[in-house]
């Protein structure tokens, strides 16, 4: 009787135990579910960072894309054609690489694409599409007073807008055809107009 007394003490002991081992076992399958999916969460995050990184990444290349594709061809060869003449000599009346004045370092340039223009640069600011400094592009005409004069007197080739700051290239009286900017003092105050005189759809 001892004996059977002691097996049945043994086998209701082991029962329990095993009961509590279930019952204690049954909340990690839970917790552990619950690590998987924060997970699986965390790499869902990470891909749709990633994806929208990748789309900023073609987005700004499509942007610049597009503006390459607003800098037409003849804008390019007219900049080309006004960068080769830089180091020339100013020379009043002058048209030839012996030496030029601003009109006729600009009138030289645009002769070479078959766009005829005035030869003073009085005239040639009655030409074209007078555009804002917000609106202006490269091959644009930059007009200026220069010297305390009351009629416009100098003109250049924009080359480059940054906002307020616009450089262009033109024959000066010191340097001979050369690169200055609307920032500098000088040309900032005798600053008048910009003028579109051609189309950039053709070419």
């Amino acid at each position: 009787m001892k004996n059977l007394a002691f097996t049945l003490v043994t086998l209701f002991t082991v029962c329990l135990c095993t009961e509590a081992t279930a019952q204690t076992k049954k909340p990690s399958v839970t917790t552990t579910s619950s690590i998987y999916k924060a997970k699986e969460e965390a790499t869902l995050a990470k891909i749709n960072q990633q994806m929208n990184a990748i789309d900023d990444q073609l987005s700004n290349k499509t942007n610049k894309k597009s503006e390459k594709t607003n800098y037409c061809y003849l804008t390019e060869q007219l900049l080309n054609v006004a960068n080769d003449y830089q180091g020339i000599r100013y020379q009043w009346g002058g048209m030839s690489r012996t030496g030029m004045d601003c009109s006729g370092f600009v009138k030289n340039a645009f002769n070479q694409f078959k766009i005829d223009l005035p030869r003073t640069s009085k005239e040639m600011a009655s030409r074209g599409e007078r555009v804002s400094t917000a609106d202006a592009k490269p091959g644009d005409l930059i007009f200026f007073k220069n010297g305390g004069s009351r009629v416009i007197n100098h003109v250049g080739i924009v080359i480059e807008v940054d906002g307020d700051d616009v450089k262009f290239i033109h024959s000066a009286t010191s340097k001979g055809v050369s690169v200055n900017s609307t920032k500098e003092p000088y040309y900032s105050k005798g600053f008048v107009q910009i003028n579109r005189v051609y189309d950039r759809q053709v070419l």
